[in-house]
Parts: structure tokens; C-alpha cells; sequence
């Protein structure tokens, strides 16, 4: 791996690894007021507006103004006609008070918990709609902060650290789309590369420079500093880097995406961050299968304690699950038990293809065993009728694979408490990290550096570094039994799509919606851009 590859990982922080910019208790949702019902009418208004009484139509036009940081666009609030009354008649103009104090209240809503129900982005989004905090609590949220509602609104949003490094992204992006930051760039003839010239390589590295990169020397030369800048966008596009700016090439296309739709794109990973916690625990992982990487914080250290890798998650076919869980047991030598679909579509599937006499061949091959559903009594898998299944419905079987290198978990397996079979796990083709697209497993996460997850885990406990390696598989090895070790204190795992992010770096990058989730958001986004 050559010298820049060996700097670029280690720019690659996942968004865990963000500091939050502030962290504040979490707020207790009510448990009978959901403002969002199919309408867009705000239920029980009545109950919240008299909180606003001492706030001015002043400063809460100036809070609406500056809402856009929150990724929902200010103009859907306060409207042109109320900014019409306001230059007319000042902040006395008749009914502008109550029309701006039930624009406050709606922004308040969204900026909180979102305006798009996770249920209709799909249903690997394992979250349901928050609901609206009671007058109860907003009343208290307004009092500390002194009845500012641009304090409010801030205090209401989302704590976490990776809605913060979204935060911190659009306070670069959005406000270039008017400034004259953001130029579009004129179209190239010949491919750009190191050392050409072209004029339009100013304004190239103008807009890398806007993205954060470190560009020094702002004239027509594609230089080196230049290469590095395209190599990072192409590695997080999960295309294999070439530096090299082709006329009509997919990375000419990504840098001539407009500023609206860059801010859009923050916008609707925004709106994820708010289905999530709005404060996450001092000890978290998280895993974003948007760029495809693990990230751990543990502020709970004398010192910051982080860890940054790369991560393989699920296709777009059998998507990694947006959601929260927890990891609460280290299995060592991990069994593989094949699950419902790729028992179906992919195992049965090869045995189909088999003569009879090729399945016990195929099975010893693969340290494959068969069981019955109980897992009460081992069957001959060429005592099987393999070409009756149909679908994972039918199955009255399992297929278990027994723990060695070449099991499809690995040497160690973390359990999660979902019910949807989705862990994080070692695995048997560790060369995929070094491809730049590893949106490549059935659902399930796989680690580049399991064994420094499981030493940390365990860390306190007579599990040291060695006793694990000395534990689990060696080439060669088949095992016979596996080794579960449940952790003294569980922890948080945060698992999302996140399209775009500032780095610790300071450099904002953009990836792909793999998923399709934001095109889905921004159809239903309340306040779009």
C-alpha cells in the first residue's frame, strides 16, 4: 500500500469518531402527542403557543432565518407574505405575532423529530416516528434557555455527533449556493490529469478547497495535492481510483452536481439523524453502510479512547438495517447457522446443482453440517430431498457450518439483541477490504479489525489479546465447540446511511445512496430545500 492509501485510512474516520459539539440530556418524549398524523396540521397548538408569549416576532424571525443549518428550509416557515407584514408593519403588524408564533412551533416539531415517518422510507429502517416533547418539557427547555427560540430550537435538535458533523457540512455548503463560493465548472474536452493545464483547474480546485481539502496552490495546474483531492472523491464513490477527471466521466458528473442538490443530500441525512437518539451514550459504535465503515468512541477513558476501520455491509438487495442495538456477547470460533434466505436463495441453490453423489463431498468440503430444526439430531445431507424447498417457509432444517478460518462469520462473532439476525462479525474473505465497493453482504456487518473490537470489549476481564488468539481457529483448524463470553456492560450500536458527512479532517464527503433512501426523504420532506 503506497504512501498516500497509508494517509488516506487514516483521514477515513467513521462519523462516530466526530466530537458532538455539545451534549445535553435527553428529553423525554410524551407519551400522548404525536403531531404528526397524515396531516400537516399541528395537533393541539393551543397547548404549546402560550410558551411563546415572551418570545418577540423578532427574534423568532431571526431563529426561522437561521434554521437552515438544521437542514429544513426557512422559507417554509416564515413565508413571503409574513416577511411582507414584517417590512410593513414591523413586528406589531396585525396577527404577524400568532402566525409566526404557529410557524415556531412547526419548525420546533421538525427540527426535533423530523417531518418524514421511517415507515415510508422502507422497511430496513428499524425506526419508528418520535413523538413531539409535552408542553411540560418545552415549557422547561424555554425557561433554561431564556425564552431565545434560536436556543431553543438548537437545544431541541439532534445532540449526536454524526447529526453534528452533518451540521457542521452544511455550514459550509448551504451558504456557498449564494455567496458565489460555489461556481459551476465549464465543461472539459481532454481528460484532466497530473500535470495538465487547463483553466478550468482553477475553479476545479476552488470547489476542492470549498470541500476542505488542503490545495495550495490555486492556478491551472492539475497538481499533486489536486490527484489526491480526485482519488479520495473516487475511493468514497467506491469506484477504484485512477486521478483522473474523464470529459463526461462519472467523476466529472459528481463534481458538477449542483449546490442545491449537495445541500439536499445533507438535508435528507439530517432527517435520518433524527430518527436516531437526539444524545448518544459516552461508550458507542457506529457503523455508516452509506461509506461503508466502523467507528467506536469511549469517552468514558481517562483519555478519549477511538477506533476507525473499514467495514462490509449489506447490498442493495439485502440491505444492512437502519437501526440502534447493542452488542452483548464475543463468541469465539463462532457455528455459522445459514439463515432463512441464503439458506434458499444461495445454498439450496448450489445443492440443486449437485449429482447425488457430489452433496457429502460438498458438505465435508465446506464444513457444512445438517441438522433438524430443534438442533436434537444431526441428519445425512444426502438423506435429503434438497429439491423440495422452495421457499425459507418450507424449511424444516438448518444447515451450520463449524467454526474454522474459513467459516463465513470468521474467528469472532459480536451478538446484537435484534430479532433480525443482523451482528457484526469476523469473516472468511478478508481481501474484499480492499476494494473500494464493499456494499457486499447478505444484511450482516463484517469487520476489518474484529480482533482489536473483541480485545476492547473484553478489556478487564482475563480475555487479554493473547488468550483470544491463542483461542480462536488457526489455518488448518476445524473446532468442535464455540465460546461464548457475555460482556459485564453492553454497548451501543448505531447502524445508518449517511450520504454525506464532514470528516474529523475537516473535509466534507459525499457518497452514494446505495440504498435509495434519500430520494424517498426528499419526496416527503416537509421543508425541502
Amino acid at each position: 500500500m503506497n504512501k498516500f492509501w497509508r494517509s488516506f485510512l487514516g483521514l477515513m474516520v467513521a462519523i462516530a469518531l466526530v466530537s458532538a459539539e455539545s451534549a445535553r440530556a435527553q428529553y423525554e418524549p410524551s407519551s400522548s402527542f404525536n403531531p404528526y398524523q397524515d396531516t400537516e396540521e399541528i395537533l393541539a397548538p393551543g397547548d404549546y403557543i402560550p410558551l411563546f408569549s415572551n418570545m418577540s416576532v423578532d427574534d423568532i424571525r431571526t431563529a426561522i432565518l437561521k434554521s437552515w443549518i438544521h437542514g429544513v428550509n426557512p422559507s417554509y416557515y416564515w413565508k413571503a407574505e409574513m416577511e411582507k407584514s414584517y417590512q410593513t408593519g414591523g413586528s406589531s403588524a396585525s396577527g404577524l405575532k400568532s402566525r409566526a408564533d404557529e410557524a415556531y412551533l412547526r419548525l420546533l416539531q421538525d427540527v426535533s423529530v423530523g417531518s418524514v415517518s421511517p415507515a415510508l422510507v422502507g422497511s430496513d429502517i428499524k425506526f419508528v416516528q418520535k413523538k413531539f416533547i409535552s408542553p411540560k418539557f418545552l415549557q422547561m427547555i424555554v425557561n433554561t434557555n431564556g425564552n431565545k427560540p434560536d436556543l431553543v430550537m438548537d437545544s431541541l435538535a439532534p445532540q449526536n455527533p454524526p447529526y453534528n458533523s452533518l451540521k457542521m457540512a452544511m455550514s459550509k455548503i448551504y451558504p456557498a449556493c449564494s455567496d458565489g463560493t460555489w461556481m459551476p465548472l465549464k465543461p472539459i474536452k481532454k481528460a484532466l490529469k497530473l500535470n495538465s493545464k487547463d483553466p478550468v483547474v482553477i475553479d476545479l480546485k476552488k470547489r476542492l478547497v470549498l470541500f476542505g481539502y488542503q490545495i495550495t496552490n490555486l492556478d491551472d495546474v492539475f497538481d499533486k495535492e489536486t490527484q489526491l483531492a480526485v482519488n479520495d472523491i473516487q475511493w468514497n464513490l467506491h469506484w477504484k481510483p485512477d486521478g483522473v477527471i474523464s470529459p463526461g466521466g462519472r467523476t466529472w458528473k459528481f463534481l458538477n452536481v449542483s449546490c442545491k442538490d449537495r445541500s439536499r443530500q445533507l438535508q435528507a441525512d439530517m432527517e435520518k439523524m433524527r430518527w436516531f437518539p437526539q444524545t448518544f451514550p459516552e461508550r458507542y459504535i457506529f457503523v455508516n453502510t452509506a461509506m461503508t465503515y466502523f467507528g467506536l468512541v469511549d469517552k468514558t477513558q481517562s483519555e478519549r479512547f477511538a477506533m476507525s476501520f473499514k467495514a462490509i455491509n449489506g447490498r442493495f438487495e439485502r440491505k444492512t438495517p437502519t437501526m440502534a442495538d447493542s452488542v452483548v456477547r464475543v463468541v469465539l470460533n463462532p457455528y455459522w447457522i445459514v439463515p432463512p434466505t441464503i439458506f434458499i436463495e444461495d445454498k439450496v441453490e448450489e445443492i440443486k446443482k449437485l449429482s447425488y453423489w457430489e452433496i457429502n463431498a460438498y458438505f465435508d468440503s465446506h464444513n457444512y453440517e445438517v441438522w433438524n430444526k430443534e438442533f436434537t439430531r444431526r441428519l445425512d445431507p444426502a438423506s435429503i430431498n434438497w429439491w423440495q424447498y422452495d421457499s425459507a417457509n418450507d424449511a424444516d432444517i438448518y444447515i451450520r457450518q463449524k467454526p474454522h478460518m474459513g467459516n463465513a462469520l470468521g474467528i469472532v462473532k459480536f451478538e446484537l439483541t435484534n430479532s433480525f439476525s443482523i451482528y457484526l462479525h469476523d469473516t472468511n474473505q478478508r481481501e474484499l477490504f480492499s476494494q473500494a465497493n464493499r456494499q457486499l453482504s447478505s444484511g450482516c456487518v463484517r469487520l476489518e479489525k474484529p480482533l482489536d473490537l473483541a480485545e476492547y470489549l473484553l478489556r478487564g476481564t482475563q480475555w487479554t489479546r493473547q488468550a483470544i488468539e491463542s483461542t480462536v481457529a488457526k489455518p488448518g483448524q476445524v473446532m468442535t465447540k464455540d465460546t461464548k463470553i457475555p460482556l459485564k456492560d453492553s454497548m451501543a450500536v448505531y447502524m445508518g446511511h449517511i450520504t454525506s458527512q464532514m470528516f474529523s479532517d475537516r473535509v466534507v464527503r459525499f457518497t452514494e445512496d446505495g440504498y435509495g433512501q434519500n430520494t424517498k426523504i426528499l419526496k416527503s420532506i416537509r421543508a425541502p430545500f
